[in-house]
């Protein structure tokens, strides 16, 4: 497996989020998300408040001072990839580990029986059979691990250096969106909802290329619960 191919996998296999229940609509081939699990009639069914300049800024913000306190945490997930070059779509079960400040840990359950780790070492999987390690130390494998990071359990705005970031606000959740800035990115562009508390993430959404997608919809949230180091580490 590649660089690339571990990297995609794991994000937010999310690039491992392969990041459903409810999937999320197809974007365009411009690389622009649609709002995670929206359909049109739910669109005009919400209000939802568009976050642009300061409020995106303070929004941005708000989320980095929740998550900073943030030791652990552990969420349920279902993914769904989908390959449009091979028009079919792989759905997948699995569990979310995050340990402060920078270890995280992506179980895939049978029959993909999978487990990746990012850490500062880089980023491994592990099966039943095999084990690899991408080591941390190029600048784009660190990069797209950094970027991973934020996206699930960082400082969104981070990301603004690779990704043109706006953000909608409704009644119980918020909203960011990112479309790269470079045409050649792995990653085109991304969703992730947030409850209002601004920590628990409820869906996600990645469009690799003009039009395969990774959607995850997490579940069984849990914050700041025990999670055995060990379980962290390669």
């Amino acid at each position: 497996m590649t660089a690339r191919e571990l990297v995609l996998v794991a994000a937010l296999t999310s690039p491992a989020l392969a990041w459903s229940a409810p999937s999320l609509a197809d974007a365009t081939d411009t690389g622009a998300p649609h709002r995670a699990g929206a359909s049109p009639s739910d669109a005009r069914e919400e209000k939802r408040e568009a976050l642009d300049g300061p409020k995106l800024d303070a929004l941005l913000a708000d989320v980095a001072k929740a998550r900073k306190n943030v030791k652990t945490l552990r969420a349920a997930f279902t993914q769904e990839r989908r390959i449009a070059l091979l028009a079919t779509s792989v759905k997948s079960r699995g569990e979310l580990m995050f340990g402060a400040p920078d270890r995280l840990r992506w179980d895939l359950a049978p029959p993909d029986d999978v487990v990746y780790f990012i850490g500062p070492e880089g980023l491994s999987y592990k099966t039943k059979t095999s084990t690899a390690t991408v080591p941390a130390g190029g600048a784009d494998v660190a990069r797209a691990l950094g970027d991973l990071r934020a996206l699930l359990t960082g400082d969104l705005a981070s990301l603004r250096g690779r990704y043109t970031l706006s953000a909608s606000r409704g009644a119980g959740d918020v909203e960011v969106s990112g479309v790269a800035k470079d045409t050649k990115a792995s990653v085109k562009s991304f969703t992730l909802l947030l409850d209002k508390g601004l920590v628990i993430p409820i869906r996600a959404g990645l469009l690799e290329g003009k039009r395969d997608r990774v959607d995850l919809a997490f579940s069984n949230v849990v914050v700041d619960g025990p999670i055995d180091p060990a379980r962290l580490r390669p």
